[in-house]
């Protein structure tokens, strides 16, 4: 850090501490400072982000409107930047651990200031564009960013613990009390471990603490941590000496290019917890998504007033036969039903993003995620002797009658919209049974 910078940088913790505890979201002003590294070109190419420091590449994650590492900072050069010299470890002082989790920094090597300021105060660092040891363009997250990626998970995972989401599926040593990591945003929170400041570690596998750029006082500022025994996360402050790792997320100024898709290959690794039921003597996979267990395939068992769509039975290996509402109401065995109007408006308040429970592949433009495990299909349907919008529909038949010849079904396309709409009882769509 060169002298003009930090006085710039002093200066603006005096201003900053003049204003006294406002809310998170006040920045230092960058437009003045002569420092141009929040602005500089960020590309994204096939979902990994490449530091032109050291050449180490990253995955990105996009989650909400922020993009994320989807990995610990490996940054550890303390020839160029002065500040990391001493003030970082590899947990249990094995190289292995810095390549596979990233260097434990200090607060102060994470925020790239003098290591001086461990035991004194800096001024408020309520800030949320702090660049630290991140790369040019991309900052240490302040704690309201924290906070505001886990209201997003939260928004989004239904009833599972903000951690379980977010953990890595592995890394992290097995408690029977909760669920393991489901890594199912693509965050992959790996269990690095802390250093403290007696010299010795928390154990790698058991925990994963990070930084925020936030400073609560002369020797502790805040930061999050996952336990392998909580299905949360927890928000505390923490001495500036223990050494912890550092995730990086892309400043607002910089200039984003996205090269190619960002990737999602990590949805094909969470453990759905499958079970299995039968119709017609042939298996099907089920899967609990909140209280309900729903079929996680379409039905493909042979009646009357049921088709294959364009009568071909390879359609119907692919995405299920096709039922009028009278055939539909007969093909759940024992102990499971067809849904009802409520189920079916659950699971969409459930998912909200409609991508979450359609399947990876099938769909005309924009194929599903597949989030849940629910791999809805786009089985389309079928009509007075015609069939229609395979590959860009799904109609799930419900039990509920509406009128005298109608009655509803869940309704989802290929580019978002979800209801539960009436439809004559003669259409064929297919069929998904719920358990009792």
């Amino acid at each position: 850090m060169n002298k003009s910078w930090f006085g710039l940088l002093a200066l603006s913790f005096v201003v900053s501490g003049c204003i006294g505890d406002g809310d998170d979201d006040k920045s230092i002003d960058l437009s003045d400072s002569g420092d141009k590294n929040l602005y500089e070109k960020v590309v994204i190419k096939n979902g990994y982000f490449t530091d032109s420091r050291d050449k180490n590449k990253y995955k990105v994650v996009k989650i909400g409107s922020d993009y994320w590492f989807a990995e610990n900072l490996r940054y550890a050069d303390s020839s160029k930047t002065k500040n990391l010299k001493g003030n970082m470890r590899c947990l249990d002082d094995k190289s292995s651990n810095c390549e596979k989790y990233g260097p434990l920094y200090t607060w102060t090597a994470a925020m790239d200031l003098d290591d001086s300021l461990l035991s004194k105060k800096a001024g408020s660092l309520r800030v949320w564009q702090f660049q630290g040891v991140c790369p040019n363009g991309w900052t240490i997250p302040s704690n309201k960013q924290w906070n505001d990626l886990l209201d997003e998970v939260g928004s989004l995972n239904g009833d599972e613990g903000k951690g379980t989401s977010l953990k890595s599926i592995s890394t992290w040593d097995k408690n029977d009390s909760v669920p393991g990591g489901m890594n199912r945003f693509g965050f992959n929170m790996l269990a690095g471990g802390r250093l403290n400041n007696d010299g010795g570690f928390l154990s790698g596998g058991k925990y994963a603490y990070v930084w925020t750029s936030e400073e609560v006082d002369a020797g502790t500022a805040r930061g999050f941590s996952f336990h392998h025994n909580k299905e949360g996360v927890d928000n505390g402050d923490y001495y500036k000496d223990h050494g912890m790792s550092v995730r990086c997320i892309l400043a607002a100024e910089a200039s984003l290019t996205v090269e190619g898709d960002l990737d999602s290959s990590y949805i094909a690794e969470i453990p759905f917890d499958y079970g299995t039921m039968k119709v017609g003597g042939e298996s099907y996979k089920t899967i609990k998504i909140g209280q309900t267990t729903w079929m996680a395939e379409n039905v493909n068992y042979k009646t009357e007033n049921s088709w294959c769509y364009n009568n071909d039975d390879s359609s119907c290996k692919k995405f299920g036969r096709l039922y009028n509402w009278e055939a539909a109401l007969t093909i759940c065995p024992e102990g499971w039903k067809l849904p009802g109007r409520a189920d079916f408006n659950a699971l969409i308040e459930y998912h909200q993003d409609m991508r979450f429970i359609r399947s990876k592949d099938e769909w005309k433009n924009d194929d599903g995620l597949n989030f849940w495990g629910f791999n809805l299909l786009p089985g389309g349907g079928f009509k007075a002797g015609d069939f229609f919008d395979a590959k860009v529909s799904a109609y799930l038949w419900s039990s509920e009658a509406n009128a005298d010849s109608e009655s509803f079904a869940l309704f989802v396309n290929y580019y978002g919209d979800a209801s539960v709409k009436s439809y004559s009882r003669g259409a064929g769509y297919s069929v998904r049974c719920i358990k009792e």
